[in-house]
């Protein structure tokens, strides 16, 4: 589910509110709401689909964080990632430090994907 499914759920249930609790709105409207509402998602998603800029700007581009050991700290700043939330990251892929990753990943689904670097002591 990508963020846009999301907004897409809450205005739809914010929009056929009034149609459920027989507020001023009919039934037929809040049908006829919700079938627009999941049309411009469907729309939406096969726009971004097909527009690989469109792609971008609606769900993002996952970004390095840590490539071979260096922490790019920039990208920490402006994606609003704390240092906390990366060493937890880091401790669940089983990395103690930041030189211990090849790559350490935040995707658009705002999860970080950790890769350890290989172990190079047992190829002696």
């Amino acid at each position: 589910m990508s963020s846009f499914d999301l907004v897409l759920l809450l205005v739809l249930s914010n929009a056929v509110q009034n149609a459920m609790n027989a507020g001023d709105n009919t039934v037929t409207a809040g049908i006829i709401l919700a079938g627009v509402l999941v049309l411009l998602n469907y729309l939406v998603g096969l726009a971004t689909y097909k527009n690989k800029r469109l792609e971008a700007l609606v769900e993002g581009r996952p970004e390095v964080l840590i490539h071979n050991g260096k922490l790019f700290t920039e990208v920490m700043e402006r994606e609003q990632l704390t240092h906390h939330e990366l060493n937890a990251a880091l401790r669940a892929a089983g990395c103690t430090s930041v030189e211990e990753v090849h790559y350490a990943i935040l995707e658009n689904n705002g999860r970080v994907s950790v890769q350890a670097k290989k172990n190079s002591a047992g190829s002696k």
